[in-house]
């Protein structure tokens, strides 16, 4: 989660364990949202739909997470219920998903290569458009300087 995204810290660690340090999680408030995070490892834990609120309205995680095959991975026990967690693979990020709850264990820096992913398959032309401009404009610029003397 970007920092910018965190509103307040509410300085409450909750009951909830982290499933990879086992130590408390830390409840903050996030786009109206009291989400858990744990502060040694920088996973989330989302309860049911926050996360597709923290992705916005129009987001569709939680859903392909719903209809995605379970993958075989190792099993974290989850945050809320204790019980082990089931985990599916979406955009290319492996989530941990509990059956139970219904909660979702990101671990540090999921939820931004998700967000990418998500970017990526709503506009997958726009990424290489930007890639090509970029290179188009490296190359002319080292071109220019190179040769600046015959185009003046």
């Amino acid at each position: 989660m970007h920092e910018e995204e965190i509103e307040k810290d509410l300085g409450i660690r909750g009951e909830r364990v982290c499933p990879r340090c086992n130590k408390g999680l830390v409840i903050v408030e996030a786009k109206g949202e009291q989400i858990d995070i744990c502060d040694e490892c920088g996973g989330i834990w989302f309860d049911p739909r926050e996360l597709d609120i923290m992705m916005g309205e129009e987001s569709p995680v939680e859903l392909l997470i719903n209809i995605k095959d379970p993958i075989k991975s190792e099993k974290l026990k989850c945050p809320e219920c204790r019980e082990y967690m089931g985990t599916k693979e979406i955009y290319g990020v492996v989530v941990d998903e509990c059956g139970i709850c219904n909660g979702i264990w990101l671990d540090a820096g999921e939820l931004e290569k998700i967000l990418t992913e998500e970017g990526r398959a709503e506009a997958p032309y726009r990424h290489e458009e930007d890639e090509l401009k970029q290179y188009y404009d490296k190359y002319w610029n080292m071109f220019r300087k190179k040769y600046r003397d015959l185009m003046d």
